[in-house]
């Protein structure tokens, strides 16, 4: 057991989880994050592949809201980022993945990574995390993962909140490669069974080969995701080489449960400031990276008035 009470534990390291500990942070709050995976980014993830990188997550962010313009510039002025044009508009990547961004925002912030929260427990004025293997003590609580993973979480916990927001997620697969291709002259493209085609390297990362990050339209995910892994990955070499790619090594596929949210009814955030726990992400607001970046603020915002 872990007897130190730290401010704020954490729960989910991605862009609102990092942005969150970063704003924390900054005012000198004890902060610990607990994610799943091995490693901080959620969605914003990148990984090597034939001794070059791939984003196989977010690809680029073209600001919306002046929060979110504001951290960029930020990190562009720190080399963390750069600025590309992407239909006439800026957008924003970074040059070692997207994934620096979380890294960055979470930096000096101790995080446990490949555990998660199994149960929660509010004793009157502190909560406790069970993770696997320990159990950790907090002032306050905040979740930031799926909504799905949010409603699993609080139903193991015996824990009923605020209103949460009503959402959908897309399902899709993402395959990641080393080849080539005389059909990809752009950075990015689109194709009947791949609606999103990512030339990391056009893009900006600083590769020597050419790698790919392509994304399987929804209706063939569906399909593909209940044959046999072996046969799904003979199925995806045919459709890539349908689609005009040669010379394909390094192929991995990974299947988003949760890709990107949508139809979402625009709460904000959920703080309940009676057992000091809140909720965020881009499962609130407008979705996507401006909108799990204006639901952290939100609840940073509340926090602060609390802490």
């Amino acid at each position: 057991m872990n007897k130190k009470i730290v401010d704020v534990i954490i729960i989910g390291g991605g862009l609102s989880g990092s942005y969150l500990s970063f704003k924390l942070k900054k005012h000198g709050y004890k902060v610990l994050i607990i994610e799943k995976s091995k490693g901080i980014g959620g969605r914003m993830c990148t990984k090597p592949v034939g001794g070059n990188l791939v984003d196989y997550g977010c690809q680029y962010i073209t600001p919306k809201t002046d929060i979110l313009l504001s951290i960029l510039s930020n990190l562009e002025q720190k080399s963390v980022v750069k600025r590309i044009k992407i239909d006439h508009k800026d957008a924003f990547i970074s040059s070692y993945g997207m994934n620096k961004i979380p890294q960055y925002l979470s930096l000096g912030v101790p995080t446990l990574t490949s555990s998660f929260a199994e149960r929660l427990e509010y004793k009157k004025n502190y909560w406790v995390t069970y993770t696997p293997f320990s159990l950790y003590r907090s002032r306050f609580i905040v979740l930031t993962m799926p909504i799905n993973q949010v409603h699993m979480l609080l139903k193991n916990s015996n824990i009923s909140t605020h209103e949460l927001p009503n959402v959908e997620f897309e399902e899709f697969f993402t395959a990641t490669f080393k080849g080539n291709s005389n059909n990809q002259k752009n950075a990015f493209n689109e194709s009947k069974s791949f609606p999103w085609i990512c030339n990391n390297t056009l893009k900006g990362l600083r590769n020597t080969s050419d790698i790919f990050t392509v994304n399987l339209s929804s209706k063939l995910s569906k399909k593909y995701h209940q044959i046999d892994p072996k046969q799904r990955t003979s199925v995806f070499q045919g459709l890539l080489k349908e689609n005009g790619f040669k010379h394909v090594s390094h192929l991995s596929l990974h299947y988003w449960k949760y890709a990107y949210s949508s139809k979402q009814n625009n709460i904000s955030h959920t703080f309940d400031e009676n057992i000091n726990l809140g909720i965020c992400g881009d499962s609130f607001s407008t979705g996507k990276v401006d909108g799990a970046v204006q639901s952290s603020h939100k609840l940073y915002q509340d926090l602060l008035s609390s802490i």
